[in-house]
């Protein structure tokens, strides 16, 4: 968290979860932002980002996602997805707002006419995370690139393998 504190930039969380629930699971996971408990979803209406197709379990759950909210207390940005399962990771998000604070997971690739540099968002990921990968593509002088079904040129083709299972 310092990394991002140095910015200025804050964390909180809230959920329909009890008081008790979520100090359970911020002392388990080691999170020391503010968890604010929102029994009744009252807030969670209120933002207008309440599940309303959520039942059993799951009823009262907000949609998962972030506000980015500036200090002047103004929502500035917000991510929100229509899925619980499936969301951006923390990282991910981070690097869309702010790409020098990413975890800085980078390679760059050279080869004679053009160099690449790889970034993701995140070390790893599980399923329903959504992981930012970036590829900046660096071009030497006099070297273009057109868009697809040009004739008459070259084509440069872009693989990303899988890494193999250990």
């Amino acid at each position: 968290m310092p990394r991002f504190e140095k910015q200025g930039l804050k964390f909180a969380a809230i959920s329909y979860d009890s008081e008790e629930i979520l100090k359970f699971f911020s002392d388990r996971r080691k999170i020391d932002y503010p968890m604010l408990a929102d029994a009744d979803s009252q807030t969670i209406r209120a933002y207008r980002v309440l599940n309303g197709e959520a039942t059993g379990m799951q009823k009262g759950f907000a949609r998962p996602g972030y506000f980015f909210i500036d200090p002047d207390g103004i929502i500035r940005e917000k991510f929100f997805e229509a899925k619980y399962r499936e969301r951006l990771t923390g990282n991910s998000l981070l690097s869309k707002l702010f790409p020098e604070l990413g975890e800085e997971v980078v390679d760059t690739v050279e080869a004679p006419r053009l160099q690449v540099a790889l970034e993701q968002s995140d070390r790893a990921g599980v399923p329903g995370a959504h992981i930012t990968l970036a590829a900046e593509i660096r071009l030497p002088q006099d070297v273009h690139v057109y868009a697809p079904g040009v004739e008459g040129y070259k084509p440069t083709h872009l693989v990303i393998d899988p890494m193999p299972q250990m």
